[in-house]
């Protein structure tokens, strides 16, 4: 009996020790968060608020601004009034450190606007340091009245060719952060991400691995030597849509893809090539009935973009056998591609990413493949136009469905630009129109945006 009335004491007398661990645990743990938290969150933001260096168009001023520091590596020809080489060893782009901090910036301005974020940027031999400031909430107060800031610092190290960049010195406030650490957080989050989505990241991460040369840091200049093809820039922007797309778009985008497919199986078998004024009509008029059910008119039509420039993306792929008529647009087929993939990444992304790719791969094209296009320009800007229509407010999607049905030839989509010149070498492009900030320039492409707008798609009254 005293046996058991003695282990009876010593069980009662283990659960208060018990609870008294679990509680020291917790206050530690609640002590150490306290502690990261005083560390990490600092009352004074490490850069101070100053407005992106670039003029008020941002989108078009970021794009025009990598845009022009496209080059060739060969420096000595190209000095000597020679066209950069276009192999796999002559494509680069080379940013001054001011540059990089008003490219910085601007994407900050345009990818979190709510944020308030800003950044600072030194150059040094084999090195850039990075600052990042932003307020750690939205509101101008947390309440508590004061302003708490996350500031973030970090140094990239260059590594030679065909070695990516090293990062260390990272930190989070006060708080140094092990950058094997920082890796392994953002292992956990991409893990935590949807198959699709995740996949996706993987896809961009190889085709950024073997396009990769080298990054040369030095105090006047980044420059990052790459090879990519145009085909690879299709596939890196299909990509970005991929990301950006909600899994709802995606999922309804199956249905304007089954119904496309339909639409061309049904074709006779010698027609080669089908108008994207014949294959906009009926999908137009798929989205307004089924926006008549209760669906939002935007997330169809969002859809049905998404889904014609997966059709596009994946057609045009290397190596693809598969028998389907070629969509084309005044009788080309890049035409095609060219609205609707910018229509595509301006409904899922946004105009301004839109803008800055549709930028930048004239650019690349005029420095490396056929030479600039107007054109293509055009075609571009009928996309990033037709994209506004479509997703900018449920009367305005309803408008686009009603428009595009009413579309019977390609001559309603696109304009046929007046004084168009296509397959402008780099040095030819210069010596018409300097750069892409030009006056000139600017006049050039403010002419096309008035002569798409004109077109009665886009400068019909909405009702």
């Amino acid at each position: 009996m005293s046996g058991t009335q003695s282990k009876l004491a010593d069980s009662e007398q283990s659960i208060p020790s018990l609870a008294r661990i679990c509680w020291r645990l917790t206050i530690a743990l609640i002590a150490a968060a306290l502690l990261v938290l005083l560390l990490a969150v600092q009352l004074e933001p490490a850069v101070g608020s100053r407005p992106p260096k670039l003029d008020s168009n941002t989108p078009q001023a970021l794009g025009n601004l990598l845009s022009n520091a496209l080059g060739g590596v060969d420096e000595a020809s190209a000095a000597n009034g020679a066209e950069p080489i276009p192999d796999a060893s002559g494509q680069r782009i080379a940013l001054t450190a001011q540059e990089l901090e008003a490219a910085l910036n601007a994407s900050f301005t345009l990818l979190l606007p709510d944020r308030q974020a800003v950044g600072r940027v030194r150059l040094a031999t084999d090195s850039l340091s990075v600052v990042l400031s932003t307020p750690l909430f939205t509101s101008t107060k947390a309440g508590f009245g004061i302003d708490p800031y996350l500031n973030v610092a970090f140094t990239i190290r260059s590594a030679g060719v065909d070695a990516y960049p090293t990062i260390d010195q990272l930190r989070i406030g006060n708080l140094p952060v092990p950058y094997s650490v920082a890796e392994w957080i953002t292992e956990r989050i991409i893990a935590g991400m949807p198959d699709g989505k995740r996949d996706t990241l993987f896809a961009i991460n190889d085709e950024l691995s073997r396009a990769f040369g080298s990054l040369e840091l030095s105090p006047q200049q980044a420059v990052l030597q790459f090879s990519v093809d145009r085909e690879v820039l299709d596939h890196l922007s299909w990509d970005l849509q991929r990301v950006a797309v909600s899994p709802t778009v995606f999922a309804i985008s199956e249905f304007y893809g089954a119904s496309l497919r339909g639409y061309l199986s049904g074709l006779p078998i010698e027609r080669r090539a089908v108008a994207l004024s014949e294959i906009l009509p009926p999908l137009a008029a798929a989205a307004a009935e089924r926006s008549k059910t209760g669906s939002s008119p935007q997330i169809e039509n969002t859809a049905l973009l998404f889904a014609l420039s997966a059709h596009l993306v994946h057609s045009s792929r290397s190596g693809v056998t598969s028998y389907s008529p070629e969509i084309r647009l005044r009788r080309r087929q890049d035409l095609a591609q060219h609205v609707i993939n910018s229509a595509s990444i301006a409904a899922t992304a946004g105009v301004p990413l839109a803008e800055i790719i549709s930028t930048g791969k004239e650019a690349f094209d005029a420095r490396y493949r056929s030479g600039f296009s107007f054109s293509d320009l055009t075609a571009n800007r009928v996309g990033i136009k037709l994209a506004q229509l479509a997703v900018e407010s449920e009367a305005s999607a309803l408008e686009f469905q009603s428009r595009v049905q009413k579309i019977n030839t390609d001559a309603d989509l696109i304009p046929l630009v007046s004084g168009s010149r296509d397959g402008l070498s780099q040095r030819e492009f210069e010596a018409s129109y300097d750069d892409r900030t030009s006056v000139e320039y600017r006049r050039r492409v403010d002419s096309i945006d008035q002569e798409v707008a004109a077109l009665p798609l886009f400068s019909a009254t909405t009702k």
